[in-house]
Order: structure tokens, then C-alpha cells, then sequence
């Protein structure tokens, strides 16, 4: 994979959406599957048919091994996840693809990972070339029992009723920051986050006001 130097240039996916929080008057009701959200910071791989796995980077730049924090991300990607996501493309005849995944390890929270964790790689969108993020349910049946994906925690309304029972920690399967919630309607997808109160506390208690609010919107 390469060096830094220019971000993604795949039509449509040079950065992640930002997924919205489910507060305030923006809000908005929807059919949504919903996942599990893990605390870590997102990866980005790209990949072509004529070139193969060319480009690892985390949300804002690229990285290869001599990057201080991240620099394991590319050989920890080569080892778990590049063969079995080449598959997936070449059977769906994909020219191009960028995979977005979690980076995480036992102790990561907000963004912060501990040198000595083991870490993981979580894949949790696929962006296929001319055809943007999968939608979710396709984005399921291709990868789920294939390569690590968030756990899948069902389809429900998202309601501020169901946003109040996630903030609450009434949602099973949760591992601690909150849940994702994805689904579409007649203008293209929709994403929304959800976050527990138990998890904001924490932030709130180890960072200043400007620097959580911040970790909290991210």
C-alpha cells in the first residue's frame, strides 16, 4: 500500500458521511437496521482490479508503517481482511472498492488507543466504484459470516422512544458507546447514531467542555 500523500479519490467516498445525532428539531423518523457502535477510530482501504490493495488511511489522511499510532493498521489489514474482501469484489465484479472499518482495542475510547491492546479491524461499509456505501441489507448478506462486521442488533422505528432506550442502556448487545442506525428512503440512505448516556458521561468527566462536545459529534 502506499505512503501519504492524497486522500481517496473514488467518485463519492473520499471521506465517510458524517452520521447525524438523533437530537434536537433535525430529527427524523425511519426504518432502520440497526448495529452495534464501536469506539475507535475509522480505517480506509482502497482497492482496484487492476492494481489490487494500493491505498490504507485513517478519516483524514494516509498512513503506512512508520505512523505512530496507526502505522500497525496496514499490515494488521493485509493479514485478517484483504484476501477475503478481494473475494468478495471479484465475485461481484466490483472494478473498485473502499472498505470503511473500526480500529479498536479493549481500552480505546474517544479516538485514544492503548499501545499495548491488541487491536482489531471491524469492517462496517463497503463502497463499491460508481455505486457508493451498500446498503445495508445487501452489506449484510455479503459480508456478515465472511469478515468481522458490528454485531447486527435487528430492524426497528427509530423513534426518540427507541433513541431514550438506547441513551438509557436498554438495548442489548450494545458494548458500550451507542448504536448506528441505516436505512433509505425514496432520496437515497439514511444514517443516524445513537449514544448512551453512560458513554457521554465518561467523555464528559475526562475531557474539557469544547473537547467533548467535539468527541461527542464526531
Amino acid at each position: 500500500m502506499t505512503n501519504r500523500g492524497h486522500l481517496f479519490n473514488l467518485p463519492g467516498v473520499k471521506t465517510y458521511p458524517s452520521i447525524p445525532r438523533s437530537t434536537g428539531q433535525s430529527f427524523r423518523e425511519f426504518s432502520a437496521l440497526i448495529f452495534d457502535k464501536l469506539d475507535g477510530s475509522l480505517a480506509r482501504f482502497e482497492w482496484s482490479r487492476r492494481s489490487g490493495w494500493v491505498k490504507a488511511g485513517t478519516k483524514t489522511h494516509l498512513i503506512d508503517a512508520s505512523d505512530e499510532v496507526f502505522g500497525v493498521i496496514p499490515s494488521l489489514f493485509a493479514s485478517s481482511l484483504a484476501e477475503p474482501l478481494e473475494r468478495i469484489a471479484r465475485r461481484e465484479r466490483w472494478e473498485g472498492l473502499v472498505v470503511f472499518a473500526e480500529f479498536t482495542g479493549p481500552g480505546s475510547f474517544a479516538g485514544v488507543h492503548l499501545a499495548s491492546d491488541p487491536k482489531t479491524l471491524t469492517v462496517f461499509d463497503l463502497a463499491p466504484l460508481r455505486r457508493g456505501i451498500l446498503p445495508p441489507a445487501e452489506f449484510r448478506r455479503i459480508c456478515e459470516g465472511v469478515i468481522p462486521t458490528p454485531r447486527y442488533l435487528g430492524s426497528v422505528r427509530w423513534t426518540r422512544g427507541f433513541v431514550e432506550r438506547v441513551r438509557r442502556g436498554d438495548i442489548s448487545g450494545i458494548t458500550f458507546e451507542g448504536v448506528v442506525g441505516k436505512g433509505a428512503d425514496a432520496h437515497g440512505s439514511i444514517m443516524a447514531k445513537a449514544k448512551t448516556q453512560a458513554w457521554l458521561d465518561k467523555v464528559a468527566a475526562l475531557y474539557a467542555p469544547e473537547a467533548a462536545r467535539r468527541i461527542i459529534e464526531s
